[in-house]
């Protein structure tokens, strides 16, 4: 007995958040991107793709967030997503009319992107011409809808050449409100979704994006984003393989956040801002030329591939594994360590550079705005304290004070210890863990005492 598939039932058993109200676009550009290849092979730059913002007509403007210079812009309703492709062969038909369709699972699709489609617009329409096995050329256009499902239109007969134009309309407003409204923030995550295809060999076809009189390319704009590529690297992580590619983003960068992007069939899944998460890895770090950049890495595999969730916005790995894992057990703090240490390695002279331009921020403001932390500073460096040489004075003295406040707990439950521990340790070794302990009680008297002076010296 066949079962039977409700379109409206996958539609709405989908997920989409709205943090990733453009992933159907994206999606549309990557089936755009991957019938290029399958037309052109390695001549791939001879390929086109653009998309096109289209927006209401009416008088309703988008009353988002103002800048200065910033016009306002009239509402999202769709996109237009045109290549030269390969084209809606009688096989990739076949395979869009398949829900759940393994055609492309080679390269990595899981056939719900035109799910993804009629979660955030009302209808999709689709025109596209192919070469049948004669070399003839023919054509097909359609409509895809929740309430029509695949409907196809009278075929049309006005095409020259082969590729496909798939237009998203009726963006719902959900989705509408919350994703990119300019052009360079839309082209921006389109490259960043898409930047594999940009560094892999044989490189990518022409990206335009388009918006009434505005045109953006993301060749130009990977050359106007990318500082300089590092090696590629790999790590290894409980027997699987996994890749990095690095790379040093120019200091105009909007967003000078260091960023670990986790990618699944050359694809971006997750961004992650690894701020911190590395000692001295904050913001923009220097080179030996001392020009300022951005890192961010991308790391992919084929254990990701195969662990990313339908609706590519997660990965189903757990985020730690509790307790002695069996070997094969591997989670993203697994995974995360890896790339850190990774990081810290190939980094290591800028990361250094900055530790110690940190170190000199911390020693001024002690010296000249907070001398209570002076008796601890040692103490607190080797807690593994690092800062952001850019930090404000009040941020860093929470920072302080924080870890202040660590070291006095650490102190305590020390005393404990080692006064639980009389009659039982080697007298040598007693005295040695009791000097050490009383040194850290002095100096953190010291820094009480100092703090003391300081606020008596303000009030007098």
């Amino acid at each position: 007995m066949a079962l039977t598939t409700s379109l409206a039932g996958r539609v709405r058993n989908t997920s989409l958040p709205k943090s990733h109200a453009l992933l159907p676009l994206l999606e549309a550009v990557v089936n755009g991107i991957q019938a290029l290849d399958a037309r052109f092979g390695d001549g791939v730059e001879r390929g086109r793709l653009t998309v096109k913002v289209l927006r209401s007509a009416q008088g309703e403007l988008d009353l988002g967030p103002a800048s200065p210079g910033r016009a306002a812009l009239n509402p999202i309703v769709g996109f237009k997503v045109e290549d030269n492709g390969v084209g809606f062969t009688p096989a990739n038909m076949a395979s869009f009319e398949t829900l759940d369709s393994d055609y492309k699972a080679g390269i990595g699709c899981r056939g719900v992107g035109r799910l993804l489609w009629l979660k955030a617009f009302d209808r999709v329409t689709v025109r596209s011409a192919y070469r049948n096995a004669e070399g003839d050329l023919c054509g097909r256009e359609f409509r895809f809808s929740v309430e029509r499902e695949v409907e196809h239109i009278e075929v049309p007969n006005d095409f020259v050449d082969v590729g496909t134009v798939v237009q998203l309309d009726g963006f719902r407003d959900a989705f509408q409100r919350s994703a990119p409204k300019t052009i360079d923030a839309i082209a921006r995550e389109v490259f960043e979704h898409c930047i594999w295809y940009f560094l892999r060999p044989g490189g990518a076809p022409e990206v335009r994006i388009v918006d009434d009189d505005d045109a953006i390319s993301l060749k130009e704009l990977m050359d106007d984003f990318v500082f300089t590529e590092m090696p590629t690297t790999t790590i290894v992580v409980k027997g699987e393989t996994f890749d990095m590619v690095n790379l040093c983003l120019k200091s105009s960068t909007r967003n000078p956040a260091p960023r670990l992007y986790w990618c699944a069939a050359s694809r971006v899944v997750v961004e992650e801002n690894l701020t911190g998460k590395v000692p001295g890895l904050f913001g923009r770090l220097r080179d030996e030329a001392s020009a300022e950049f951005t890192y961010v890495c991308y790391v992919s595999a084929t254990y990701l591939d195969e662990h990313v969730r339908a609706d590519r916005t997660a990965f189903d790995i757990s985020e730690r594994i509790a307790g002695a894992a069996l070997i094969d057990d591997i989670s993203l703090d697994d995974i995360r360590a890896g790339v850190l240490g990774e990081v810290e390695r190939i980094l290591k002279g800028p990361l250094g550079a900055a530790r110690e331009e940190g170190k000199a921020r911390v020693n001024h403001f002690v010296s000249n705005r907070a001398p209570r932390y002076r008796p601890v500073l040692s103490r607190l460096q080797a807690l593994g304290v690092t800062v952001d040489p850019s930090i404000k004075d009040q941020d860093l003295e929470l920072l302080l004070h924080r870890n202040l406040q660590k070291l006095e707990a650490n102190a305590i439950a020390e005393g404990h210890a080692v006064f639980a521990e009389t009659g039982f340790a080697s007298p040598a070794e007693y005295a040695e863990r009791l000097s050490r302990y009383l040194d850290t009680v002095s100096d953190i008297n010291q820094s009480d005492l100092a703090a003391y002076v300081s606020r008596r010296r303000a009030i007098l």
